[in-house]
This record gives C-alpha cells, structure tokens and sequence, in this order.
C-alpha cells in the first residue's frame, strides 16, 4: 500500500510521533512547516471522503487543498475534545457540500425553442480512471463502492476502507451511532458477496506517494502566501 509519510526530518523523532494535538500547537506557535505533518498523516482520510462525495479527480484535489487551507487558518479553533481527523473531515464534507450545490445552481440547460429538444451535458462519459475500472480487483471495490447512495457511500467508505471508528464517524457525519451502523449495514447488503471475492477493501482509493507530495507541495505554497 502506498503510504503517504512526511519527508526528511518529519519523519523522524521526535516528530514521527508526535499527536496531533501537539503538531497543532507547534503549528499555532509559528511552526508553520509541520502542518506538513498533518497533511500526510490524514490525506489518505481526507481524499477516501470527500471521495464519497465527488468523483471528477480536479474537484477532488481542489476541495482537499481548500479543506487544507481552511483548516489552517481556522487552526486556532480547534479544541483537543475531538480527534483532529474528526474535525478534518467535518471541514472537507462542509467543502464538498459546497461545491456540490455550487455545481447545480451553474447547470446550464440549452434548449432548442424550434425542435423542443432540452440538451444537457453528458456526465456518464467515462475518464481513463472509470474505463480501467474492471482491469484490477481494487477497482472493481471502487465501482462497486460508487454505485451505493451517497449517505451509505461515505458511512462505507469511513469504516470499511479508512477503517474510523464508529464513534469517530457518527461525529464526523453529525449522526447517532445506531444511524451510523443502520447505515453501515446496509451499504454492506448493496456490495457484500461478489466484492469482496475480488479485493480488499483496505486498498481501495489510495492516496500515496506522487500524489500525496504533490498535494501537499500545493498546501504548504499557498500557506507561505497567506
């Protein structure tokens, strides 16, 4: 699996294993360049949910480095009575949320007053990523994860791919943990049997290596600009 971890002396101790609590903190004290830490400690998290939520790879990347960027400079508000991943990804569903309203309002329809014929843009083309989706069995649990409704998308994607706590994600998703698990439940009925004869789960919608440095070589540019 491909792993997204911090370069050179970030990946060493003592910062290796420092909490992110702690990692905030220095961050808030003027330490900007750990926030590094933070962005591939949970890029991985990040990208798997918002993932639940958009699947064109450019709105991806550009809601990741908005939730980055909003994160950081509403740093100061986080309190330690929550993980930090927690309130990550309550930052990255709010952009997502956003940017998915933001896209229906700027749906344009033309139409043909003389034939009465309504256009509207294709959205079912297939990209190079959906037409290599059968040709290995992680992509297979990914096709199969995007056919599932959104709300049981991202309650899947959290505990079954990201392996998050359900408590975890009943907080992350503003939900009770019955809700939670009524809901996990039935996004596991929708894919059980002939998905998991193909992959693991655990391997699905990695987010490691050129595209982790390359995100986070994009955050920490921007932040050296604010």
């Amino acid at each position: 699996m491909n792993i997204c971890k911090p370069l050179r002396k970030l990946n060493q101790a003592p910062y290796a294993t420092l909490p992110d609590w702690v990692v905030v903190q220095k961050v808030l004290d003027g330490e900007t360049e750990l926030f590094e830490i933070l962005l591939r400690r949970h890029n991985q998290l990040l990208f798997r949910t918002i993932r639940s939520y958009l699947d064109r790879p450019s709105d991806i990347d550009d809601i990741m480095q908005d939730t980055y960027i909003n994160a950081f400079q509403k740093l100061y508000q986080f309190k330690n009575d929550a993980l930090f991943s927690t309130w990550l990804v309550r930052i990255g569903i709010n952009e997502a949320l956003q940017r998915k309203r933001k896209s229906k309002r700027n749906k344009t329809v033309a139409i043909n007053n003389e034939k009465g014929v309504i256009q509207i843009a294709d959205t079912s083309i297939m990209n190079p990523e959906r037409k290599t989706m059968y040709s290995e069995s992680v992509l297979v649990v990914e096709k199969a994860i995007d056919q599932l409704p959104e709300k049981y998308k991202v309650v899947y994607m959290l505990k079954e791919v990201q392996d998050m706590d359900i408590v975890e994600i009943s907080k992350s998703l503003d939900l009770t943990t019955s809700n939670v698990k009524v809901r996990l439940h039935r996004a596991r009925k929708m894919i059980q049997e002939y998905i998991l004869k193909f992959s693991n789960a655990k391997n699905a919608f990695e987010f490691g290596n050129a595209k982790c440095d390359l995100l986070v070589q994009r955050v920490m540019d921007r932040i050296k600009e604010l």
